[in-house]
Parts: structure tokens; C-alpha cells; sequence
């Protein structure tokens, strides 16, 4: 891996090449709970969160940023699904942040 290059291609195959306790900080905002359309893409989310466990140096920090959809009033608990499965493969989890929106009506949810 070189240090400061941009690799534009599937990170688990960046993160393959990678050896372990390799990198210190990861933030990121993946793709969650089919709210958009990413024309094929398949995101292999227990595969890219045990390499990330692998490659992350011991005291390294991942902020993963998700929200869950609405499906008829009524929030899906992905991201807390998630959170339990880095728990389970051995990350600590050390904050869980809510934040408030100022559209917090998805524009997926119908009103009556």
C-alpha cells in the first residue's frame, strides 16, 4: 500500500492489501437499509467489518455513520443490529450518538 494515494475500487479489496494493524482511524457513511439505488453494488457488511477489525491498529477509532429507514412509521433497528455485530467480533464500542435533523419526516413516510 502507498501511503497518501487514492485508491478508487472496492475497499475490500484495498483493505485486502492491507496488512494487519495497519491503518488508525476510518470514517465512513455506508450504504444502509436499501434507501437509495447504488445500481448493483452489494454491500458486504460483515465482510468489510471483519477486515476492518483486521487492518484497524489496536486503540484505532472507526466512526461509522447510519441511519435506519422508516418502513410504515417505524424505524428498522439496522444500525443497532450493526453496532451489536462489531460488539460480536470483538470491536468495544465507545459512543452511540443520535443527532436531531431538521426534516425529520423520510421522504419515504407517508402521512394520514
Amino acid at each position: 500500500m502507498e501511503i497518501g494515494k487514492i485508491y478508487s475500487e472496492n475497499c475490500l479489496i484495498t483493505m485486502g492489501n492491507m496488512p494487519d494493524n495497519y491503518i488508525d482511524f476510518v470514517i465512513t457513511s455506508p450504504p444502509y437499509d436499501d434507501i437509495r439505488n447504488y445500481n448493483g453494488y452489494k454491500f458486504e457488511f460483515e465482510e468489510i467489518v471483519k477486515e476492518l477489525f483486521r487492518v484497524l491498529k489496536v486503540g484505532g477509532i472507526v466512526i461509522w455513520v447510519v441511519a435506519d429507514a422508516t418502513i410504515d412509521g417505524s424505524e428498522t433497528g439496522a444500525s443497532f443490529r450493526q453496532a451489536l455485530y462489531f460488539k460480536g467480533i470483538g470491536f468495544r464500542l465507545h459512543d452511540t450518538m443520535i443527532y436531531y435533523k431538521n426534516n425529520p419526516m423520510p421522504q419515504t413516510a407517508k402521512l394520514l
